[in-house]
Parts: structure tokens; C-alpha cells; sequence
């Protein structure tokens, strides 16, 4: 991989000049500067340039990207004087003006910053509402900026609502958080709010970038990439890391470097698994595991990347156009668009599965890295499966369809090939002499025939057959809420009872047609019918019963032994 940019190196930090780290250094100090939050950055300069800005802001995001930046940009906005001393608040601050100089050196008397963080109590409140009643020492305006709101106290939010429902025309209250579920609602809707979005992987990409050139360094693309995909949306994050990945490399910042500064497994390694796997070669994706365990690779980070690497072979199927993302490193977008060419969207889904449902497995194992060699087996002998349509068209007799990817087509190592699921039908004598390919077809057509139920003769034998079919809750129906008025094969006519659904009658002819082959015709009435087969199977029971009690065996047995009661089975 070839450096993006090559600059002489910059001198060394002095006694003289103190080193900042990237985070620090690159502040944003306008507006205009913020990165990958255009909407927030519109609505501020017109409610700037037009005067109607609200007396509290609550800014609410991800960490590092850009909330208390915001906070003191727009302290410095509202309180800048101009180069001349006469200046308007304004979206651009000069950051010349005496107001500007003391909020960046932290020291302007109007504008206070408090870290909620450690200041929770009702009385830390109490001091700000005091200090508000007074106006502005050198500033337009007495600004409060509360970094982390929501770990004030319950009672803190109570005793500042007041204040900051109507506060004094001198004071904006700006606050920050991380939580927004945890400010209460009565203090949301006093408050003017901004989401603060992650920022665009493409924007950090070319922000890192305009970073690194003014820093005179050079950089390999892919590195950049990765340090970018681990920043996950925040500035802070990327900066510090890009830090770190500077103190370590010795020149041009490699992908090597940044590789083991992030802890990843070799990238490579994982797509030679994964492409292992996926053609059904289980035991080589496990020596390659293994030897990486040998050299101290954790299940559980290897178990990650492989999710990772699923998640972005189904990005580039759905989205080709990813291909040309910068943001991901170069080989992954090469390794990629080779291997998805050969995958099918199903494949991928059932790996995402089973690996996510492995990398749960592998966190809680007493031995991960002997559970981690169980999943990836499940995932190579994944390819020994059918497809859903192979399935059908084994069971409607039809070869095999050619397989869609690897994972499809390819069998593991000892595997033995899936033998295709046939209707369980008699076997056809075949004559000496070859049919003919109608000949044949028509044999399959009529093969699944013969599974078919006959007629049933009487409502009984019905109800053996519903039995029969594997239909318990029909077959409960049937006993208890049908009345039958008359029945003939292929008709009959009923009248449901009061507790029936009124689809039963077309339950009831579904299950008789699928499982007959034979059109039905099932009549409902109004009135008339037999008794259910429940009732008649009582009424049957209670009759033997009675008959029983009154033999005469029985009646002297009750004479013998007053009292005892007489149970009929």
C-alpha cells in the first residue's frame, strides 16, 4: 500500500512549545469549523444573525462529537465584541477580541462551565441561580455551560426549573449530555434542542486527512480507514487514536502498526477462514485458527471480526456500490467483490446466524477457544445443508437445482453427500424397456397419488381421518361444537354450535381436501342436527351407568355397605 502523503517530519516539541495533543489542537473555533453536523450549524448562525436565539440550549450526542465545543463556540458567538470592540454577536467570532481570548484561555468571568458529573447537588444549583440574578462583568451575556445535565440530582433539575423557565434576559443557560433519557421532561421542554449526529465515516475520512497534511505525516489509506471504522462516529476518538498511531510508528504510519495498536486479527486471516468455511474445507479454517491461538489471539475478538467481516460481504451484496467507498480498507472492498460474486444473500444470513448466535456461546464458555472451533464447524458443515427450493423440489421429485454459492454446492471434508427427500410411495416396476422421458414424468406426477386418504364413509371414519392428519385442534372442534344434519362422501351439511369460530366450516373442507385430493362441499344450517359427538359420547357413558347402578349385583352391594358410592368405568 502506498502512502497517501509524504512531508518532511515536524520538529520536535520544546520546553517552548508544550505538546497538545490532536483533539486539543484542532478544535473547532467557528461554526463554520464543526464537522458532520450541518443542521445544528444552519440553525445556530441564522438564529444568530437574526436574533432569536433561545435562553437554554440542551445539545445531546455521542461522546466526541462536538457538544462542548458547540457550547463554547457559541459562548464565543454571543459575547464576541469584534476586531474594533463594537461588534454584534455573530456565527463567525473574530477570536481576537479581549472576550475571545479569555473564553479560549478558560478564564472569562461571564462564562461558567460546570461538570455536572461532580457537581450533583441542590446546593451546587443553588449557587448558579444566585449568580444569575446578576448582570454580565465584561460580557454581552452571563453564560452557564452544564457538561453531563443528567447526572444532576432530582432535586437539583426541581430548583433549577424556575430559573430556567425565565431567567433573566442576560443570562443562556447551554447545556450537554450524553443521556437524554435521563433529563427529565419538564427540563426538556424548556429547552431548545440538538441531536448531535455521529459523523459520516467519508467526513472523518477527509477531516483525519486535512489533519494528517497539516501535520507534514504520511500515512497508508487502509490504516486511515481502519482507524476511522474504529472511531465509530467520533471526532475524539479518531483524533486520539490517530495520536497514538503516530507515537508508535516510526516514519509513514502502516497498516501493520495500526493493526496491532487496535488489536485486530490480521485481516487476511479472517477472509482465508471465512473463504475455508464457506467452500465446506472445515479442518483447514481450524488449523488456521488454532495456529493463531497459538499466537495469542482471543476467540472472542477473532469471534467479532468474523461477524464483522459477514456483516460487510452482506453490504456489499445488497449495495455494490460500497466498492468504492474509501472508508473501508481497500482490501477488504477487493477481498469482498470476489467472494459475495459466489454467495447468496440466503448463505450469508444463515452464517450471520449461527456466528452470532456462536459469539454468545464463546463469551460465557469456561473454554472459548474450544467453542469457538464449534462454531466455525457448524458454520462449514452449514454447506452439507439444503436450500429451501432444493428442498421442494426433492419432495415434489425433481433433481436437485444447481447450487447458488459455495456454501450450496461444496461438502465438507468426510461428509457424506445429503441424500434427497422423496415421497415414501411404493416402488414402480419398471419394464425391460426404457420409457419414455413423458413416460417418466408422469410416473413422478402420479407417485404422490398414492399417499392420498380415501373417501371416508360415515362422519366417523371423518373424524378418524382429521385424527389421522395430524389436526388436533380440528379434531376437538369436530367433537364438540358440530352438529351433523346430514353426510354423504364429498358433502355434508352441519350446524355449528354456539362456541364455534365461524371459519370452521372452512377449516374443516381445507383439511378434507388437501388430505382426499377430492373437492368438498360443507353446508352450514340454522337449525336441526344431531347431538355433538361429545354429547352423544356422554349421553352413551351416562346410560351405562345407570344401567350398571341398577343391576341387581350392584344393589346388593350398596344394601351390604350403606353409604359407599358406586363409580362406573
Amino acid at each position: 500500500m502506498t502512502a497517501l502523503m509524504t512531508q518532511p517530519p515536524l520538529p520536535q516539541a520544546t520546553s517552548k512549545m508544550p505538546y497538545r495533543v490532536l483533539a486539543r489542537q484542532y478544535r473547532p473555533q467557528k461554526l463554520s469549523e464543526l464537522v458532520g453536523q450541518e443542521l445544528l450549524v444552519k440553525t445556530l448562525a441564522q438564529g444568530i444573525e437574526r436574533n432569536r436565539l433561545p435562553h437554554a440550549f440542551l445539545l445531546h450526542g455521542i461522546r466526541g462529537v462536538g457538544k462542548t465545543t458547540t457550547a463554547r463556540i457559541l459562548a464565543k458567538a454571543l459575547n464576541c465584541l469584534g476586531v474594533d470592540g463594537q461588534g454584534a454577536p455573530t456565527p463567525d467570532p473574530c477570536g481576537i477580541c479581549d472576550s475571545c481570548v479569555a473564553i479560549l484561555e478558560d478564564r472569562h468571568l461571564d462564562v461558567v462551565e460546570m461538570d455536572a458529573a461532580s457537581r450533583t447537588g441542590v446546593d451546587d444549583v443553588r449557587e448558579v441561580i444566585e449568580a444569575a440574578r446578576y448582570k454580565a462583568v465584561n460580557g454581552r451575556y452571563k453564560i452557564y455551560i452544564i457538561d453531563e445535565v443528567h447526572m444532576l440530582s432530582k432535586s437539583a433539575f426541581n430548583a433549577l426549573l424556575k430559573t430556567l423557565e425565565e431567567p433573566p434576559p442576560h443570562v443562556k443557560f447551554i447545556f450537554a449530555t450524553t443521556e437524554i433519557r435521563k433529563v427529565p421532561e419538564t427540563v426538556l421542554s424548556r429547552c431548545m434542542r440538538f441531536d448531535l449526529n455521529r459523523i459520516d465515516p467519508q467526513t472523518l475520512f477527509d477531516y483525519f486527512m486535512a489533519i494528517i497534511r497539516k501535520e507534514g505525516l504520511a500515512i497508508e489509506e487502509e490504516a486511515l480507514s481502519l482507524i476511522v471504522r474504529a472511531a465509530d462516529g467520533s471526532a475524539r476518538d479518531g483524533l486520539s487514536l490517530l495520536d497514538q498511531a503516530i507515537a508508535l510508528s516510526e516514519g509513514v504510519l502502516t497498516t501493520a502498526t495500526v493493526r496491532d495498536m487496535l488489536g485486530l486479527v490480521d485481516r487476511g486471516l479472517v477472509f482465508g477462514v471465512l473463504t475455508a468455511l464457506f467452500q465446506g474445507h472445515v479442518g483447514e479454517a481450524l488449523a488456521q485458527v488454532r495456529d493463531l491461538y497459538r499466537r495469542g489471539g482471543d476467540p472472542v475478538v477473532f469471534m467479532e471480526d468474523l461477524l464483522d467481516l459477514v456483516y460487510w460481504l452482506t453490504c456489499l451484496k445488497t449495495a455494490p456500490h460500497l466498492q468504492q467507498d474509501a472508508t473501508w480498507p481497500e482490501s477488504d472492498r477487493r477481498q469482498g467483490a470476489e467472494i459475495v460474486k459466489t454467495l447468496s444473500l440466503p448463505a450469508l444470513m444463515r452464517v450471520w446466524q449461527v456466528l452470532h448466535k456462536g459469539y454468545e456461546e464463546v463469551s460465557r464458555s469456561p473454554l472459548p477457544s474450544q467453542a469457538a472451533e464449534m462454531v466455525l464447524v457448524r458454520v462449514g458443515y452449514l454447506s452439507d445443508l439444503p436450500q429451501a427450493d432444493e428442498l421442494l423440489a426433492a419432495i415434489q421429485g425433481m433433481p436437485r437445482s444447481s447450487p447458488t454459492g459455495p456454501l450450496a454446492g461444496v461438502a465438507p471434508e468426510s461428509a457424506k453427500p445429503l441424500e434427497p427427500m422423496v415421497p415414501c410411495v411404493e416402488p414402480v416396476s419398471v419394464p425391460k424397456d426404457e420409457p419414455s422421458s413423458e413416460e417418466a414424468e408422469a410416473t413422478v406426477r402420479e407417485a404422490p397419488v398414492a399417499l392420498l386418504a380415501p373417501m371416508p364413509p360415515s362422519f366417523t371414519s371423518l373424524l378418524e381421518l382429521v385424527k389421522d392428519a395430524k389436526e388436533p385442534i380440528l379434531y376437538s372442534h369436530i367433537l364438540q361444537d358440530i352438529h351433523l344434519v346430514s353426510y354423504a362422501p364429498g358433502a355434508m351439511t352441519i350446524r355449528l354450535a354456539d362456541t364455534a369460530t365461524k371459519s370452521l366450516p372452512t377449516q374443516l373442507r381445507h383439511v378434507l381436501e388437501r388430505t382426499t385430493g377430492q373437492p368438498w362441499v360443507v353446508d352450514v344450517a340454522v337449525e336441526g342436527g344431531e347431538p355433538t359427538l361429545a354429547q352423544q359420547k356422554k349421553a352413551d357413558h351416562e346410560a351405562k351407568v345407570k344401567i350398571s347402578q341398577e343391576h341387581p349385583l350392584v344393589q346388593s352391594l350398596v344394601e351390604s355397605f350403606p353409604g359407599a358410592t358406586v363409580t362406573v368405568k
